[in-house]
């Protein structure tokens, strides 16, 4: 005959695995190859920042991270605090090499993140500017020729592209004209670019915006004709629906995972009554970061 267990004891075992889950998994993140390389983070401080700046150690890099070229110039926005910038992050999905090639200028702001296999190029001219905890995730090829800029909280999904340089020149044969084959990319505030995403030159896009289909092509200006929370996809990017907002908030999410474990019914607030932008991004912008 076996035994039942009573519930009292169910929750010991489960307390007890929680416990040695929480142990094994602090000693897999210490242990794990892809952690911070101090070696690689002071020679890209003192190597790119002003001195009382780089012994801070304000940008952290992590294994895996190559640098083709550090002849540009790194500024940071803001306080400059310990580790407030994250590049060659390894979480769920990182792949191959991060690497750096800076030959202009990089800006960051507090609470950026670049996740491994990211590639970064800056040209002589070029401009690369992260907003205030923006997330960059694995596999992601940024390319300033001449000016990028993401916006703050926004989230740049797995394997996108941002460039803003055809690195070609493209002639009308019946007019003879020829266009410039450069123009700034300005990403919005709390943007979430889905996976895959390419990004072209001359590429404008409003606050507040979510480009929700894979391998969507974005190459204009998008401000006119599309309002701030709103879902645009596609080839090219059109508007498909408004008045969708993504929840940045990280204590909303919670709540949202907590709900949904427990029920099937939909997590309706009244947007009459509620905080609706304290609900999607109030805590995040105290310290959260987008995923």
């Amino acid at each position: 005959m076996t035994a039942r267990l009573s519930s009292d004891d169910r929750n010991r075992i489960q307390i007890r695995k929680s416990f040695f889950n929480r142990v094994f998994s602090t000693l897999e993140s210490r242990l794990w190859p892809f952690r911070v390389s101090w070696f690689k983070t002071v020679y890209f401080n003192l190597r790119t920042l002003p001195f009382r700046d780089a012994i801070k150690l304000p940008v952290y890099i992590y294994g895996h991270t190559e640098f083709s070229s550090l002849a540009g110039r790194v500024e940071i926005a803001g306080r400059v605090t310990r580790g407030m910038v994250r590049i060659g992050k390894r979480e769920d999905r990182g792949q191959g090499v991060t690497n750096i090639r800076n030959l202009g200028l990089m800006v960051f702001h507090d609470g950026v993140t670049i996740m491994q296999g990211c590639d970064l190029y800056v040209g002589p001219s070029g401009r690369l500017e992260i907003g205030a905890r923006a997330r960059i995730r694995e596999n992601v090829h940024i390319y300033a020729s001449l000016s990028v800029r993401i916006g703050a909280l926004t989230g740049i999904a797995y394997q996108s592209t941002i460039a803003d340089d055809d690195f070609h020149y493209l002639i009308d044969t019946a007019t003879g004209a020829v266009a410039a084959c450069k123009a700034p990319i300005v990403i919005g505030a709390r943007n979430w670019i889905g996976s895959r995403t390419v990004i072209k030159k001359g590429t404008v896009t409003p606050d507040d915006i979510i480009v929700a289909s894979s391998n969507s092509v974005l190459s204009r200006d998008y401000r006119e004709s599309v309002p701030p929370y709103s879902v645009i996809g596609g080839v090219p990017a059109r508007l498909l629906k408004t008045n969708i907002r993504r929840v940045f908030n990280v204590v909303s999410e919670e709540t949202l995972h907590r709900h949904y474990a427990n029920s099937s019914d939909s997590f309706v607030i009244d947007p009459a009554i509620a905080d609706i932008d304290g609900f999607c991004v109030r805590q995040v912008e105290k310290g959260g970061t987008c995923v």
